[in-house]
């Protein structure tokens, strides 16, 4: 398993360690523009919201703040199932509603996904986005929030597809987890940045865990995550070791 792990008694403790981490990367980065990629899914969620409330959300330089996605679902920024829609409503929405001068992030600051026209358009598009910010160089994120799926994916990387190298951005088709279409960082990119948090919480995932610890040679999206240079760290719940009962 590539990274070190870190088991926690349940989600709670792991989006507060997240929270903890977030404070403590960023810190290291003062008054320069910190660049963060969230994931989607109901594990980040906890961690989002923890974000919004108090003492977390005055630790954080959110005008220097710059939010990317990691993955985003081919749907209108609008649906049910957007993770930019999830990420404005337990994040942006709820930071917005504080106020005050200790929560300034800027509208200008924040980099949903395209989803209009056709995905390899829109991956292009955001493609094009990350170089205006990261220049022509690999973009080296400062944080990326990922999750893992039961099957072992990650951001929008599955089991069994060819992610092909040398796209920042991938358009993905036929997703065996709806819906079909959607966009994602490669795995080249998420490799470069300077951390990762993996949040992996539930017995749902915990037999595709115990593959990614297990594996000699690393089959599993998720486990094919290796930073090249960067701290790459698991969080993970009892429940995802197989430790809590059912």
């Amino acid at each position: 398993m590539n990274g070190h792990l870190q088991v926690f008694a349940d989600p709670a403790a792991v989006a507060e360690e997240t929270a903890r981490r977030f404070v403590g990367i960023m810190a290291q980065r003062p008054g320069e523009r910190f660049s963060l990629a969230l994931s989607g899914g109901s594990t980040p969620q906890r961690f989002y919201r923890l974000m919004t409330t108090s003492p977390w959300r005055e630790q954080i330089d959110w005008g220097n703040l710059h939010i990317f996605l990691a993955d985003e679902r081919f749907l209108p920024l609008d649906h049910p199932d957007s993770n930019y829609r999830m990420i404005r409503e337990t994040l942006i929405e709820p930071l917005a509603a504080a106020g005050g001068d200790v929560v300034r992030l800027s509208v200008g600051n924040i980099h949903p996904m395209p989803t209009d026209g056709t995905v390899e358009e829109s991956a292009i598009r955001y493609e094009s986005e990350l170089k205006q910010y990261f220049g022509y160089n690999p973009p080296c994120f400062d944080l990326i929030v990922l999750g893992m799926g039961p099957d072992g994916h990650t951001a929008s990387l599955f089991p069994g597809h060819t992610h092909p190298v040398g796209p920042w951005v991938l358009p993905m088709h036929n997703s065996p987890k709806p819906p079909p279409t959607r966009l994602s960082l490669s795995l080249e990119v998420i490799n470069q940045a300077r951390h990762v948090l993996f949040l992996v919480t539930g017995h749902d995932k915990a037999e595709a865990l115990s593959t990614i610890r297990q594996a000699n040679e690393e089959t599993l999206p998720a486990g094919t995550v290796q930073l090249d240079a960067g701290e790459l760290l698991w969080l993970v719940d009892e429940a995802a070791m197989g430790l809590a009962k059912a």
